[in-house]
């Protein structure tokens, strides 16, 4: 019988390409893998899991079996070479390559220096080291510093935040209240009186 890629294989049993694939993933449906390792599945086996094939399905099997053995007897009639033409063509093949290489390697040749043989004044003495031991130290626990807001988190002064901090200082410094404050620089009044309360 023949063999058939996953497309072909969809036509002849009236399924969808993805139906195929779902099968062969599942393991209902064996393939064998082509020269390039894409799927081919045999018609023996679409025959297996999904029955008898339609009267149209079975010309287009008979129409590839017919183009398959076409390009196999047309393979075999360009291979067909005497010996000495095998040879003849070997040896030209040869000749070339050796025409473009040999003046290549003369080149090299001539251009790469000769490399001085490296002796040894004094024997190499080689010293196991000594293993190093982990040192104990005593852990101290740092300070985890206060992280508020994007400039923070990268280790950068909040600008803003410095800002409305001078803001709110200036302005309890000229004897507003906290609610005047809050309207002025519009700061909820737990930030306020936290600036004020940091501030002195």
């Amino acid at each position: 019988m023949a063999i058939h890629n996953i497309t072909d294989s969809a036509l002849l049993v009236k399924k969808s390409r993805r139906t195929i694939q779902r099968y062969i993933a599942n393991g209902k449906l064996t393939t064998v893998r082509d020269t390039l390792g894409k799927p081919q599945i045999d018609t023996t086996e679409l025959i297996r899991v999904f029955g008898s094939l339609s009267k149209v399905s079975q010309k287009i099997i008979a129409k590839k079996s017919q183009n398959v053995a076409g390009k196999s007897s047309k393979k075999n009639n360009t291979i067909n070479l005497t010996p000495d033409e095998l040879e003849d063509i070997i040896t030209r093949a040869v000749e070339k390559a050796l025409s473009k290489a040999i003046p290549l390697l003369i080149e090299h040749k001539n251009t790469a220096p000769i490399p001085e043989p490296i002796i040894a004044t004094t024997p190499v003495v080689h010293r196991k080291r000594k293993p190093i031991l982990p040192i104990n130290r005593p852990s101290i626990p740092k300070k985890k510093e206060r992280k508020n807001g994007y400039a923070a988190a990268f280790g950068l002064p909040n600008v803003i935040t410095e800002v409305i901090h001078l803001q709110i200082m200036k302005l309890h410094g000229e004897g507003l209240t906290s609610r005047e404050i809050e309207k002025e620089v519009s700061v909820s009044l737990a930030s306020i009186q936290r600036a004020i309360n940091v501030s002195t």
